[in-house]
């Protein structure tokens, strides 16, 4: 859904309120970056590909969207419990940052992958184990979060 110019701006209003402006935002919008270049590729599929393929792109990225709000949880609460100086990863929160920068990579990584797919120069399969490998990150920085 498009939103409209006062919705965009109210929530940017509400993500500077709940992750700031600084390193939790960063971390963020990195994952929301490469979720959003993950449905443009998979948007128009190729003449070529078969439906059920597209399918099985769409069912992924559903599944990736689905991480966002987890992503965004931890986003907030660690900015909360390690308030922002500048870009300076904070010594305990060191790994989340670290972990939550792997997702991003591997969920951008997906989206190239299923560039490639749809090009006809890779497999469904190494779509999919990117895709694994973000939810993956995701709950390994879940459950590297101490303060939770």
């Amino acid at each position: 859904m498009i939103l409209g110019p006062f919705a965009r701006r109210r929530q940017a209003k509400r993500d500077e309120l709940e992750l700031g402006t600084e390193l939790w935002r960063r971390s963020h919008d990195r994952f929301a970056r490469s979720l959003d270049r993950y449905w443009q590729v998979i948007q128009e599929p190729s003449a070529e590909l078969p439906a059920e393929d597209h399918n099985g792109l769409v069912n992924a990225g559903n599944v990736l969207a689905d991480l966002l709000p987890r992503v965004r949880s931890l986003c907030v609460e660690a900015r909360e419990r390690f308030p922002e100086q500048g870009l300076q990863v904070p010594g305990g929160a060191a790994e989340v940052h670290r972990i939550l920068s792997r997702a991003a990579n591997d969920l951008a990584t997906a989206a190239q992958a299923a560039a490639f797919y749809q090009l006809g120069q890779g497999s469904l399969d190494s779509v999919g184990r990117r895709a694994e490998k973000v939810v993956e990150a995701v709950a390994e920085a879940e459950a590297a979060a101490s303060w939770r």
